[in-house]
């Protein structure tokens, strides 16, 4: 809701397991949290240049090679939980080795095709390992157990089954919009196997105001006013950063987070632990919301206030010829993906670097002349990436509040 920026389960989960102390450990004893930041970065730029993060195949890989990574380390020295790997403990391995191979082994399972450029980078990692050959492969071998370990547990998870999906023509019901007729997006990915969610509906929500509701005439007012392709009411700043949040929230928050580790200069279990966080509660965000999304199968505003005269409800009042800011994506309304994901993972920043930490943030969606955009805190930041959708036609306001 938003009055605050929850924690969703899945963070709440993830936290449990994976953190009892903070990231200011050890510090002085341990690599830099580079070789983490290394990694991600090649993760992002392999996943993205596949399908541009459009199914998640990405977002699933990058949590399970954070994970082995984590894993790794914490079979060295036990700092936080394990998440996976339970067993062999090596005390005398070399850290950046194991994090290195842990994530190699994960990421060739994911993308045999990227060997080469996976390869090179674990290369340069291990050549930059001072020290005796006989740490360093020790290292590799508590690397290559850590991935095993994770790569096992997530084999046949679900998450390539794409399910099947039946149009509906009834009011309230999602239909396609333009330009996905007839199509809607992985219906089966509720059915996937959680990272740390017992199960999808674990966190799923109350059910979308009635459509007969003042609840859901005023939501639809709103949107309807506002996220228009000609809206008047919408100001020149609401239009910018409406497009500026389209970005897919895995790439926003990877890259600040890069950032932010590097300039905070985190050291290697810190850094391990913060992106399996952030990015295994991501994915599990995913999995909840698509659960509420083909649960509810709510129409988009589109559809809604196109065909308002049909909706039983008196203070509506259609507008045949409406138009969203941007196309919808296409899958069913409620609840926000971006809502969710942005409220998910700013929560896990702010409770690591602070609640009230400013910071300023970039998009691969930003408008010209609007590189950046800057906050005082990741609460604001999460809500205007939750008020971006309905300023973009996308979304009802409860469908963004409930989704954070």
């Amino acid at each position: 809701m938003r009055g605050s920026i929850a924690l969703p389960m899945s963070m709440l989960a993830m936290s449990c397991c994976l953190a009892e102390s903070s990231l200011e450990t050890h510090r002085e004893e341990s690599p830099q949290g580079s070789v983490i930041v290394e990694w991600n970065q090649l993760a992002y730029k392999i996943a993205f240049a596949e399908d541009q993060f459009r199914t998640f195949k990405g977002q699933r890989a990058l949590a399970m090679m954070h994970l082995a990574q984590h894993d790794a380390l914490n079979s060295i020295t036990r700092r936080f939980e394990p998440y996976a790997a339970q067993g062999r403990r090596g005390s005398e391995a070399e850290p950046t080795a194991a994090a290195a191979q842990a994530a190699r082994q994960v990421l060739i399972a994911q993308y045999p095709a990227a060997q080469s450029e996976i390869d090179a980078l674990l290369a340069q990692q291990l050549a930059s390992v001072a020290g005796d050959m006989r740490r360093k492969n020790l290292g590799i071998d508590l690397g290559r157990a850590a991935a095993t370990a994770i790569l096992e547990l997530r084999n046949k998870d679900g998450w390539e089954v794409e399910g099947e999906y039946e149009f509906v023509m009834a009011p309230g019901v999602y239909q396609s919009t333009p330009p996905w007729q007839g199509f809607a997006l992985h219906p089966g990915l509720a059915r996937a196997k959680p990272f740390m969610l017992k199960a999808a509906a674990q966190v799923r929500p109350p059910a979308p105001p009635s459509l007969a509701s003042r609840a859901y005439a005023r939501a639809l007012e709103e949107v309807k006013k506002f996220g228009a392709l000609a809206s008047s009411a919408r100001t020149n700043d609401q239009t910018a950063y409406a497009v500026w949040w389209m970005e897919f929230s895995e790439g926003l928050v990877n890259r600040f987070a890069r950032r932010l580790a590097n300039e905070r200069k985190l050291e290697l279990w810190e850094a391990a632990r913060l992106f399996a966080l952030m990015n295994a509660a991501l994915v599990d965000t995913y999995v909840a919301v698509w659960d509420s999304k083909y649960v509810f199968n709510h129409w988009r505003p589109y559809t809604a206030i196109r065909q308002a005269a049909n909706d039983g409800n008196s203070w509506t009042q259609p507008d045949l010829q409406w138009e969203s800011l941007r196309p919808a994506p296409p899958f069913p309304e409620y609840v926000s993906a971006h809502a969710a994901g942005c409220a998910c993972t700013f929560a896990i920043l702010a409770r690591e670097f602070g609640r009230n930490m400013s910071l300023t943030l970039d998009s691969l969606t930003a408008p010209p002349g609007m590189p950046t955009r800057s906050f005082k805190s990741f609460r604001a930041a999460a809500d205007e990436c939750a008020d971006s959708r309905v300023r973009l036609g996308f979304n009802f306001r409860y469908s963004t509040d409930d989704g954070q």
